[in-house]
């Protein structure tokens, strides 16, 4: 059986080198040629089973990409989108098809994302209730710690607001009091040495280092979702961009 990756940007590449760790048959496929794996244009995958997707999830046609490949791809048995998407997109291809489809999102650093994606418990949705447990099992094969949650807008927004959401909004607290140590001629780590042992104690109060708020996860994420209350992090980071200059 063949597990397909489609997108091979880092998310994808990562996937397709563990799969290929644990001896699954894989291909990867990308519009760009040079990043394919085991594929060539019009090829006929032999035997598919799992389809990967690992698309930008900003992409305006995401939707329409993802079922157009499951269309091409004949006897697929499950797809998994490990791609960050607006909440409800899952539901919306599972609508449309009567492949299973899950949502996985993806935990970790880019720079280690191999060694994170084998640390951290890959959590698990769909929209259906009964889930073969064979899906299960093959599921734990291939990524070892699973849960699942109940429904895959809750992974959805599980992804924007407790990971990459919740991260830049500590960096904003960051911004905000060095900003304030500028502006009151103190020292910001001296002054931080403050939270040191409540942290330890408490692990609540972690100190962050203050920095402008770029690369594509934090604030292309937060587009992905309308709520005028997360605004103030893009303003507040907009405001220390200045600060800087």
């Amino acid at each position: 059986m063949t597990d397909i990756i489609l997108g091979m940007g880092e998310v994808g590449e990562t996937l397709f080198h563990l799969l290929e760790e644990r001896n699954f048959d894989s291909v990867g496929i990308d519009i760009d040629s040079s990043k394919c794996k085991n594929y060539f244009e019009n090829q006929k995958i032999v035997n598919p089973e799992y389809l990967h997707v690992c698309l930008p999830g900003e992409l305006p046609d995401f939707v329409d990409i993802t079922l157009n490949w499951i269309s091409k791809i004949e006897e697929l048995k499950v797809v998994i989108v490990h791609s960050t998407v607006k909440p409800g997109t899952t539901k919306k291809i599972q609508e449309k098809t009567k492949v299973l489809i899950l949502f996985s999102p993806v935990r970790g650093v880019h720079r280690r994302f191999l060694d994170d994606i084998k640390k951290y418990t890959k959590f698990i949705s769909s929209d259906e209730k009964n889930i073969d447990p064979k899906i299960r099992l093959d599921l734990e094969n291939r990524f070892e710690k699973i849960d699942w949650m109940s429904t895959t807008k809750t992974a959805e927004l599980a992804k924007i607001l407790v990971d990459t959401t919740y991260y830049g909004w500590l960096i904003n607290y960051a911004q905000i009091t060095k900003m304030i140590c500028e502006k009151e001629g103190i020292d910001f780590d001296e002054m931080w040495k403050f939270a040191d042992e409540i942290h330890k104690n408490l692990g609540n109060r972690p100190k962050m280092y203050p920095g402008i708020i770029g690369g594509h996860c934090v604030i292309p994420n937060l587009n992905l979702i309308d709520y005028d209350e997360l605004d103030m992090i893009k303003k507040i980071n907009e405001a220390y961009e200045k600060f800087e200059k």
